[in-house]
C-alpha cells in the first residue's frame, strides 16, 4: 500500500491562538507553519508538527465564530453519541509506554488532569481534553503484540453492523489496483463523487485542467520572512 500514514488533520478553530498555545506548550509540540489558507480568503491556517511527516493543522476564518453544539458537532466524551462525519476524538501515537508516561507528567504539570493508562490488548490509551471541547488520546502499541485482523476482526460485530463475512473479506484483503501514473481522466461531474473539500465554483473553474495546468493556477510559495 502506497499510504504511509495521515499526513494531516484539519480542524476549523475559533481561537487559534489558544490551540497553538496548547499543542506547542502543554503537549511540547512545534508550529512549523501559519499562513493565509491558499484559496479561502480571510483564512488563516497554521501546521503543528506532530511526529515524522505527520501534523495538526487549524483554520480560522475572520469574523465567522460557529459556536459547538455538543451531541452533534462535538462528542460529550467516548461514551455519548455524536454526528455521523464528526470527530470522536484523536488518538496521538508515543514510540514507547515510557515516553508517554513522560508526556502524562508534562499534562499534570500544566494543571490537566489524565485519565489512564488503560490496557486494551492492542495498545495502552491515556485520554485528557484539549481547547474548544476537543477529546484526544496518546497511544502506543508498545509492549502489545501487533495488531491483526485474524485477532481483532469480530465477524458477529460486523454482522450487527450489515456486513457480511464476504464484506468484511474484501475490506481485510482490498482487491490490487495498478495505477497508470496519474493518466486516468477526471470523471464528469454527471456520475462521479464531487471532492466536498473544494468549493464548488473553484472546482466548475479548475476542476478539468491539466495537472500541469492547476500547478500553476495555484502555485502557493512560503510567506516572505
Amino acid at each position: 500500500m502506497a499510504l504511509t500514514g495521515i499526513h494531516h488533520a484539519a480542524f476549523i478553530s475559533n481561537d487559534m491562538k489558544a490551540q497553538i498555545e496548547f499543542y506547542t506548550q502543554v503537549l511540547g509540540m512545534k508550529l512549523v507553519g501559519i499562513f493565509p489558507m491558499h484559496g479561502v480568503p480571510g483564512a488563516s491556517h497554521c501546521f503543528i508538527e506532530a511526529g515524522k511527516d505527520s501534523y495538526v493543522s487549524f483554520v480560522q476564518i475572520k469574523d465567522v465564530n460557529v459556536e459547538p453544539v455538543y451531541g452533534v458537532s462535538h462528542a460529550v466524551d467516548t461514551a455519548h453519541p455524536v454526528a455521523g462525519g464528526a470527530m470522536q476524538h484523536m488518538a496521538f501515537n508515543c514510540d514507547s509506554l515510557e515516553e508517554m508516561m513522560d508526556l502524562r507528567d508534562r499534562l499534570r504539570s500544566n494543571g490537566y488532569a489524565v485519565f489512564g493508562p488503560l490496557e486494551h490488548g492492542m495498545s495502552y490509551s491515556m485520554y485528557f481534553g484539549g481547547p474548544e471541547g476537543m477529546l484526544l488520546e496518546y497511544a502506543t502499541t508498545d509492549k502489545c503484540e501487533p495488531v491483526r485482523a485474524e485477532d481483532w476482526v469480530d465477524y458477529d460485530t460486523a454482522a450487527a453492523l450489515g456486513m457480511s463475512k464476504e464484506d468484511v473479506d474484501r475490506y481485510v484483503s482490498p482487491a490490487a489496483f495498478e495505477g497508470k501514473g496519474g493518466a486516468v481522466p477526471q470523471p464528469s461531474l454527471d456520475n462521479a463523487v464531487y471532492p466536498t473539500p473544494i468549493p464548488r465554483p473553484m472546482f466548475d473553474a479548475l476542476g478539468y485542467l491539466s495537472d500541469e495546468e492547476l500547478k500553476e493556477a495555484m502555485r502557493f510559495a512560503a510567506p516572505a520572512a
